[in-house]
């Protein structure tokens, strides 16, 4: 295990530290708060079914602290993801950019906000929006005929899935493969994998 310091300017053409590599991860988490054409802005969330299978689905990063490695996606209150992560709030996301060239792997504990900080991120949510939170019946029901719901959007259903991240795995394909795991108990100091 190496402690590194991250730098402000990672290098995104082949990353041969482990803070640069990790910078290059949180670089490109970053862009997916703010620009809808970078790869990490649909992250893939992976969680446990009522039958033990992994359940995974792309959601839209809607926020990322870097100094806490926290992210925020939003969901339907009554899609089964929400209660999966109830019944078990372990989850990873998953990120394939392949502008960079750079798989990420984020384990997370995974927790439902409630409250006024809810209520003031839905008054955000653009009117356009608000139609992905509430549809009836529930999202994943079984219906007859592909337009047989309805939208009815409320800040009820409208649900922040707080995601702590744990454990970072950042694979880069660049002129030689390195793979990394960066584990939050540890400061976040690296250590190499085989890729």
């Amino acid at each position: 295990m190496t402690d590194e310091t991250v730098t402000d300017d990672p290098r995104t053409d082949d990353p041969t530290t482990l803070s640069e590599l990790r910078a290059l991860t949180m670089a490109r988490l970053q862009a997916g708060v703010v620009d809808q054409t970078a790869a990490a802005r649909h992250p893939a969330l992976a969680t446990r079914d009522s039958d033990g299978w992994p359940a995974v689905r792309t959601l839209v990063l809607r926020r990322f602290d870097p100094q806490d490695w926290v992210l925020d996606l939003h969901s339907d209150a009554d899609a089964s993801k929400v209660l999966q992560l109830t019944d078990d709030p372990r989850a990873m996301l998953h990120v394939w950019d392949p502008q960079v060239q750079l798989q990420i792997r984020l384990r997370a504990h995974v927790t439902r906000l409630h409250g006024e900080e809810v209520a003031a991120l839905w008054d955000k949510v653009p009117e356009s929006s608000r139609e992905a939170y509430g549809a009836v019946p529930p999202p994943g029901t079984s219906i007859p005929a592909a337009d047989a719901w309805r939208s009815n959007p409320r800040p009820a259903r409208f649900a922040v899935l707080r995601c702590r991240v744990t454990r970072i795995e950042a694979l880069h394909l660049g002129n030689r493969h390195r793979r990394a795991r960066f584990e939050r108990e540890t400061g976040w100091q690296g250590g190499w994998l085989v890729p």
